[in-house]
């Protein structure tokens, strides 16, 4: 509130400041009941009069998992603010009652509020939460057009190896035969000894090399044709979580998007001034509900 030349922490004005922060602290938590706070310091030790605000945002009432969670978009639905257009956010229109709340206590001490027409540049928790959904998008369609070529690539290698391991395997069936099947008959007067050295011999030996090289290249090839079904398998898998998460990422994007579109169709239909009374009256009544609750459980416990 202020700046160093008409705000000073040392001037009488500083302290003038500093009266007004405390008392809107004062009233901090009680306008924001899902707003726990934990810790509040008011700041003298520099040029001007700041008060730091430590929260943490909680919502109750959760179908899933734990009863009461951490969420600020949901608390400040809670306390009626709902998100609007992406300049209209739970966030902004949280700030703007802040900054109403902050002028009133500055007229009682006898303050105006300088309207300078600024705005906070930075994304809201909502507009963050849209663009980091669209990254995602966009990142999770990067990695499916990935795993769908790795997909199909194995399909194609697959589709050119199944025919030499179906070839392998025959070849391998056919030369482990019986070897007297495939030996040549002995000449006219051949001894066997002569059939034997100069014959069967050498075929076996022949047979022998062929087998060998042929059931090696056979555990390898088969091995590698395992080995990429595997990665097919896995491959396609992974593309089909993808293509699920994806699916889930855009409906909850169209979700945001229509969430959005209704609150705009509200407040044309009602006007925005009629739109933001409603809104100050289910703030109060909420408010008072969860005071009444309280009273009630701090009777309960005394009771006990």
């Amino acid at each position: 509130m202020g700046n160093k030349d008409d705000m000073s922490a040392e001037s009488e004005d500083g302290q003038l400041a500093a009266a007004v922060l405390d008392e809107y602290m004062r009233g901090f938590q009680e306008r924001n009941p899902q707003l726990r706070v934990f810790s509040a310091h008011l700041h003298m030790d520099e040029a001007t009069p700041h008060l730091h605000i430590d929260f943490v945002p909680f919502t109750t009432g959760s179908k899933r998992g734990l009863d009461t969670r951490v969420s600020l978009k949901q608390a400040l639905a809670a306390q009626g603010f709902k998100g609007g257009t992406r300049g209209d956010t739970e966030w902004s229109q949280w700030v703007r009652s802040e900054k109403e709340q902050l002028a009133i206590v500055m007229e009682r001490h006898g303050i105006e509020w300088e309207d300078k027409g600024t705005h906070d540049k930075h994304l809201s928790v909502l507009d963050f939460k849209k663009e980091q959904r669209a990254k995602e998008i966009a990142e999770l369609e990067a990695v499916k057009a990935k795993k769908q070529g790795q997909v199909e690539q194995q399909e194609r290698r697959l589709k050119e190896l199944a025919p030499a391991v179906r070839n392998m395997e025959q070849l391998a069936a056919q030369f482990s035969d019986d070897p007297e099947r495939i030996l040549p008959e002995p000449g006219p007067l051949e001894s066997a000894k002569s059939y034997r050295e100069k014959k069967a011999k050498p075929l076996l030996a022949k047979i022998v090399k062929v087998l060998r090289s042929l059931y090696r290249a056979y555990v390898e090839l088969k091995g590698k044709y395992e080995r990429l079904q595997g990665d097919y398998g896995r491959a396609r898998e992974g593309n089909e979580r993808l293509s699920d998460r994806l699916q889930e990422v855009k409906l909850e994007n169209k979700a945001l998007r229509g969430t959005v579109a209704d609150f705009e169709r509200v407040k044309r239909a009602f006007g925005p001034e009629e739109v933001e009374r409603a809104v100050e009256d289910a703030k109060r009544r909420e408010a008072a509900e969860k005071e009444q609750k309280k009273a009630k459980r701090k009777f309960s416990r005394w009771a006990r």
